[in-house]
């Protein structure tokens, strides 16, 4: 077998970068409307179609910001290209761009600037990057071996789409059993017995230095803190929502903390509630209604979560014979819950781990 020779080269050795034209807006797409697409920040549907055409030939081209952020695609034929997406234009003919979509969408995500609109910048989060190329015995970049591997990666790519959807029907088949179905229960809404409330949005990574101390503050963020600052808003266990980065997606806290304006925060009504009946019951639902990109399991996740839709949810609860609130079955069936909640974490670290297992070259 022979030896793949490679050679490390700077992105910005290989590509030029070109903005694409803030002026293709829906309004100006409508009064030249023609056959020529216009792509811009959205990789998943048509903005609009003009009757002339800036390019004639193959490009890589990323979404610049917004909630597809850092996402690649390879354009071809005649189109243009509007605002929130970059094209990145050769300098070397031989250079295979779908080699370099699937080696660098995952550096370009890893790139990406969180935050309420998601960006990533040319100048200052790509243009360095140092890839691998596979070279000739000239030691001229080798088109042919790129595109052969080019081939294998997209296969790949495939292949961990189909074991994903077969992992989530899997997920899905687990809990459709429905575990109320030996109970009486009734439907609430939500604010029946939790009022939702949003974080304070002055609680910033700054305002925290400024402000320093030992109660921490949540944000979009799901398990760390964003920061911690000298007083605190919230003492005792509640179920708290995000609802920027990975929305939906709950998170009991304890203690004494406060939140920022990323997350909400349930204040129970009542104490006939079991908060892990809650959050197994309506997080599925939360997450099914998040808008944006979604990834495997919140990779390279940018999903949002309006507030109302939190308001208005609605949820069915376990009642006794006298139609009150039956917390021993809530308990009962939140432990149901868990230990499907531990099937699927074995089973999804399984899959995740064939899926991250990193291609050599």
């Amino acid at each position: 077998m022979s030896t793949l020779n490679l050679k490390k080269e700077r992105l910005s050795n290989l590509f030029d970068c070109k903005k694409g034209n803030n002026k293709y807006t829906k309004t100006y797409c409508n009064k030249h409307h023609g056959e020529y697409e216009v792509y811009t920040g959205s990789t998943l549907k048509s903005f609009g179609f003009l009757n002339t055409y800036d390019y004639d030939k193959q490009n890589l081209s990323f979404t610049t910001d917004g909630e597809y952020a850092g996402t690649l695609k390879v354009l071809s034929g005649k189109y243009n290209v509007g605002g929130h997406r970059a094209i990145l234009l050769k300098k070397d003919s031989n250079l295979n761009l779908d080699y370099f979509k699937y080696i660098l969408q995952p550096i370009f995500y890893s790139r990406v600037k969180s935050g309420d609109v998601p960006s990533v910048s040319w100048e200052k989060h790509l243009k360095d990057i140092e890839i691998e190329i596979p070279i000739n015995k000239d030691g001229d970049y080798d088109i042919e071996e790129q595109s052969r591997i080019a081939k294998i990666l997209k296969q790949i790519e495939n292949e961990k789409i189909v074991l994903q959807k077969k992992k989530n029907r899997l997920l899905s088949t687990l809990i459709k059993d429905n575990l109320l179905e030996n109970f009486n229960a009734s439907e609430y809404n939500l604010t029946d017995y939790f009022i939702p409330q949003r974080g304070n949005s002055k609680y910033t990574k700054t305002y925290c230095q400024n402000n320093p101390g030992e109660y921490p503050v949540f944000s979009a963020n799901n398990s760390a803190p964003l920061g911690y600052r000298s007083t605190y808003d919230y003492d005792g266990i509640y179920l708290t929502i995000s609802v920027n980065g990975i929305a939906g997606k709950i998170t009991k806290k304890e203690g004494k903390f406060s939140i920022n304006a990323d997350r909400v925060i349930l204040i129970p009504k009542n104490n006939a509630i079991d908060l892990d009946y809650i959050r197994y019951s309506i997080e599925p639902i939360l997450r099914s209604k998040v808008k944006g990109r979604k990834g495997h399991d919140g990779q390279n996740e940018f999903t949002k979560l309006p507030f109302e839709i939190i308001e208005k949810i609605k949820i069915k609860i376990p009642i006794n014979n006298d139609r009150e609130l039956d917390i021993a079955k809530q308990k009962e069936i939140a432990n149901k819950y868990r230990k499907i909640e531990e099937i699927k974490r074995n089973i999804s670290t399984q899959i995740d781990m064939l899926c991250s297992t990193e291609i050599k070259l």
